[in-house]
């Protein structure tokens, strides 16, 4: 019960669909009260709410990295530190400890989950340019993925796109942010990687078909290399991490230099031919 004063219709009621809107499935969430869950359940924010079902930035007050829950899972299943559950609370004395001691503790993590580091490390929310030891690609997971996730290697990883495995490649913009994106998905996932997307305010321009994740990511390259001479590894875009929680800043251009069409342009000459969104 939250002791919040409402109007509740009687049709409605009898019907079955509930009397209070503040304590519905879908219910307007006060961003100062959500900030103060968060932090209940151990989280400081580090950025605006971004709505209920988005990741939102924070960082564990228990160990000190950067995560992203959503405030709805955290609401409704009271989920602390995902990270900390499957690995162990570190001591605030590790987490405040020094520059050195930190990267030691990095570089042991990234080894254990099968990554060699190539450059030196920056911090727990960058790109972490690593060799993959199972698959032998250079890759750039950042290590609170790499703490929460695992193996989280982008040629290697099913969850997200499987190499041979039909894939979508989408473009998007966002008029808000004034960004064109690129990306990359399977089209059987069980996460549906573009409506996450749209839920952040996102519009799909449209949608690839690929016959194999490879191919797609092949064109995306392509794209990418095209527009930056130093391709993905330079690990640059024209937003952030903190205005992406859910990834794929590294893909985002700023929309008045390089529009959405020009994307889709450019990727249609690659070979694919687009499908309506």
């Amino acid at each position: 019960m939250c002791k919040a004063i409402i109007y509740p219709n009687r049709n409605n009621v009898m019907s079955g669909q509930g009397a209070c809107k503040y304590c519905a499935p879908n219910a307007p969430v006060d961003p100062v009260k959500a900030v103060a869950l968060m932090r209940d359940h151990g989280f400081r924010t580090l950025v605006d709410f971004p709505g209920a079902n988005n990741a939102w930035l924070s960082q564990c007050t228990a160990a000190g990295h950067l995560v992203a829950p959503r405030y709805g899972n955290v609401r409704l299943r009271h989920d602390g530190c995902q990270f900390c559950k499957r690995c162990g609370v570190v001591s605030q004395a590790v987490a405040e400890a020094g520059a050195d001691l930190r990267a030691t503790e990095a570089l042991t993590d990234m080894e254990s989950a099968g990554f060699k580091p190539v450059e030196p490390f920056k911090d727990v929310a960058s790109p972490w340019l690593s060799l993959h030891s199972e698959c032998g690609q250079l890759v750039s997971p950042n290590l609170n993925n790499v703490r929460t996730r695992g193996e989280c290697c982008e040629f290697c990883a099913k969850y997200g796109l499987d190499p041979e495995a039909p894939a979508w490649l989408y473009v998007l913009e966002h008029p808000l942010y004034g960004a064109s994106k690129i990306g990359i998905t399977g089209q059987y996932t069980q996460e549906d990687r573009v409506a996450r997307f749209e839920n952040d305010g996102w519009k799909v321009i449209s949608k690839l078909p690929f016959a194999t994740g490879r191919e797609a990511r092949e064109v995306e390259q392509a794209v990418i290399n095209a527009l930056r001479p130093e391709g993905r590894r330079k690990k640059e875009g024209f937003l952030t991490p903190a205005q992406m929680p859910t990834g794929g800043w590294t893909e985002t251009f700023d929309a008045t230099t390089v529009p959405a069409a020009l994307l889709l342009s450019m990727a249609q000459g690659q070979g694919a031919s687009p499908i309506a969104a």
